[in-house]
């Protein structure tokens, strides 16, 4: 065996620090029931938590009467949601001769093949969240939304969206969610992640950087546009419908808090192997994963053209 210094353990702790870099959509969600997993098509139960009623009272004259006066105590109402774990991303591939790779160009080589293989996986697991996942969510309309579709057509404009027009200012657009945000009771200072398409994401950048430079935000090492609690960013793996009939082409532009979406890395698995038909040394293994929407709330999607 040509394989016998490559340790799988290593490797796995390699990509899964990789592949957590390479997230775009998956980044920010609820990640608390990860050590739950052990094996595909388990469950996890997730817990949440209701709110409490606060009671108001006015401290009567006789004091004494103050607490035969106070509410019962209530149960809470909390919700549970048992989400099955049963997605998998898959990989096998010939390296030649792994030992030499693993030394070759002081470990470079192996790194890159590992860069790869992390890049391809974040993309196949955002594409599941942005494509499959978030479209779950609930649909935001507002004044400018077509009747039947709930598309709303948006303009790069800056000046103020005229009444009875039938395309919105893309930054009236954003006023709106947070408007929306804040009547589900989402405060200022909780961050509302918004992805969009590259497309839409230079319509806000362009409109943003006219009215002000100190707009974009570092979070984790990436950029963000900021507009209130609005963080925007751009992802190629939302959902994209294509035209048909009087329909036009659209798509989704999703905003999320960070508890909106549970999403769990169950395992990382790798081996190296001998391919029969073949005279080199190759890598195969995958990831075990899953996501749902757990608190409907906190997430929207908006359906756009332009």
């Amino acid at each position: 065996m040509a394989y016998e210094t490559f340790i799988p353990t290593v490797w796995n702790t390699s990509l899964n620090r990789e592949l957590t870099g390479k997230h775009i959509l998956a980044k920010h969600t609820h990640r608390d029931y990860e050590g739950d997993v052990k094996q595909g098509g388990d469950s996890v139960r997730i817990l949440n938590v209701g709110k409490p009623t606060i009671n108001s009272y006015v401290i009567p004259a006789n004091k004494a009467t103050l607490h035969r006066n106070l509410p019962d105590t209530e149960e809470i109402d909390n919700t549970t949601i048992t989400m099955p774990i049963q997605r998998v991303e898959q990989y096998s591939y010939g390296i030649g001769d792994i030992d030499k790779i693993q030394v070759l160009n002081s470990g470079k080589v192996m790194a890159a093949y590992q860069q790869e293989t992390a890049e391809g996986l974040a993309k196949k697991v955002d594409m599941y969240l942005g494509q499959t996942v978030f479209p779950t969510a609930p649909i935001f309309t507002n004044s400018f939304a077509d009747a039947t579709t709930k598309i709303i057509k948006v303009t790069p404009g800056d000046s103020v969206t005229t009444s009875g027009s039938e395309v919105q200012n893309i930054l009236e657009l954003l006023d709106d969610l947070v408007q929306h945000g804040r009547e589900n009771d989402i405060s200022d200072e909780e961050k509302l992640y918004v992805a969009m398409s590259p497309k839409l994401e230079k319509l806000v950048r362009q409109r943003l950087i006219s009215i002000s430079t100190d707009n974009v935000v570092t979070i984790e090492g990436r950029k963000y546009l900021q507009y209130y609690n609005l963080y925007i960013e751009w992802s190629n793996n939302l959902k994209k419908v294509a035209s048909a009939g009087q329909t036009p082409a659209y798509e989704y532009l999703t905003a999320r808090t960070t508890r909106a979406v549970a999403y769990i890395h169950a395992h990382t698995h790798a081996e190296p192997f001998r391919p029969e038909k073949g005279f080199f040394d190759a890598i195969k293994g995958f990831i075990l994963y899953d996501a749902m929407v757990i608190r409907p709330k906190e997430i929207f999607n908006v359906l756009v053209t332009t």
